[in-house]
């Protein structure tokens, strides 16, 4: 089963862009990256798995 293309809107001349395209095809203009905040999305449980691990490498560090 084929995904179906996700189409953008370029801000400079409105014409649609697909998904992925560094620059609009119609008027050349780059197009901004859309970066997702990885942090965001996280869970409690992650968070403190986070810490956790973040607390172990820094003991090991101290150990060495």
């Amino acid at each position: 089963m084929a995904r179906p293309e996700i189409l953008n809107t370029c801000p400079t001349c409105g014409a649609t862009v697909p998904e992925g395209v560094r620059q609009c095809p119609s008027c050349g203009e780059v197009l901004p990256v859309k970066t997702k905040a990885w942090y965001k999305n996280l869970t409690p449980t992650e968070i403190f798995l986070l810490i956790l691990g973040s607390i172990m490498l820094m003991v090991g560090l101290v150990a060495l």
